[in-house]
């Protein structure tokens, strides 16, 4: 009996993930968020980084972007990402890639598309898209990220996650998520390598890897620091030339939008801004004569 408990207490120091990640039930809408919320990469689900990790597909199934599980009908990605297929969702899914064995639903088609006002295709300022489920993803591996609370500084360390779709030149993408350690940069620093005007109010740079082959940066790509989700990958750099720093919109920067769209969520003020949303690519496709 003796060597049998230490078997389990060794097991259970070495995948403690498989202890502490699986929750009683499935998400529904009214989980508490704060209940299923991510501890930081001490805690996650083995390769698949976290619970909270997206993989957006478009209407042919194949990858779109990176998101972040942010709460029961609400997925975090870049807004430049998404405006390819924007309007056109049709087939379009939000896939946990957190699952067990038996699970074979971890996905939800996407309802539609929410950006910022301020936002203008192909410039960096609040590019961040907020995506509206139809329901939630359902997992029992999958839980939420924290929103950042910590400023942005030399010294801090972030982890991105990617699969790999952006740098098909440098290696093929892989079929299971992956992470990478990159230092914050400074704004003086980050400026130098771009043309003046770029940069927008809600950038946050850092440094990418020397090595191309330790370079993440997918649309959408979060990038975490502890267990809070601290940026979302933007425009403005590629994995063929590392030594130009990582553009990510500062979840800081665009903190109060994303909460504000999650309580009008919530009070059914978004519902009607979905309308609206709808009556516009209605006209959209009309005047493009679709």
């Amino acid at each position: 009996m003796g060597k049998r408990l230490l078997l389990f207490l060794l097991f259970a120091i070495w995948m403690p993930s498989a202890w502490n990640k699986l929750y009683r039930g499935p998400i529904t809408r009214r989980v508490k968020v704060s209940m299923r919320s991510w501890g930081g990469l001490h805690t996650n689900t083995g390769s698949n980084m976290g619970g909270w990790l997206i993989r957006i597909t478009n209407a042919d199934g194949g990858f779109a972007c990176c998101g972040a599980y942010f709460s029961p009908l609400l997925v975090i990605t870049s807004a430049n990402c998404m405006e390819p297929f924007r309007w056109n969702l049709a087939g379009a899914t939000a896939d946990g890639t957190a699952l067990t064995d038996a699970e074979i639903d971890n996905y939800a088609q996407i309802d539609i598309v929410y950006v910022p006002d301020e936002f203008v295709p192909g410039n960096t300022n609040m590019d961040i898209a907020l995506l509206k489920l139809r329901k939630p993803i359902r997992g029992r591996l999958t839980e939420f990220i924290k929103l950042c609370n910590t400023l942005p500084e030399s010294g801090i360390f972030y982890n991105t996650y990617a699969w790999g779709y952006s740098s098909f030149v440098v290696q093929p993408p892989s079929s299971n998520p992956r992470t990478s350690i990159v230092p914050f940069q400074n704004r003086e620093e980050c400026e130098k390598k771009f043309k003046p005007g770029f940069l927008s109010n809600t950038v946050l740079c850092v440094t990418q890897p020397k090595d191309r082959h330790e370079c993440l940066y997918d649309g959408g790509s979060p990038l975490t620091y502890k267990n809070e989700l601290c940026g979302i990958a933007s425009i403005g750099s590629t994995c063929q030339n590392t030594s130009t720093p990582g553009i990510y919109t500062s979840i800081l920067g665009v903190k109060k939008y994303l909460l504000k769209m999650d309580k009008e969520l919530k009070s059914g003020a978004l519902s009607r801004r979905k309308r609206y949303i709808r009556e516009n690519s209605a006209q959209r496709e009309k005047n493009n004569g679709i």
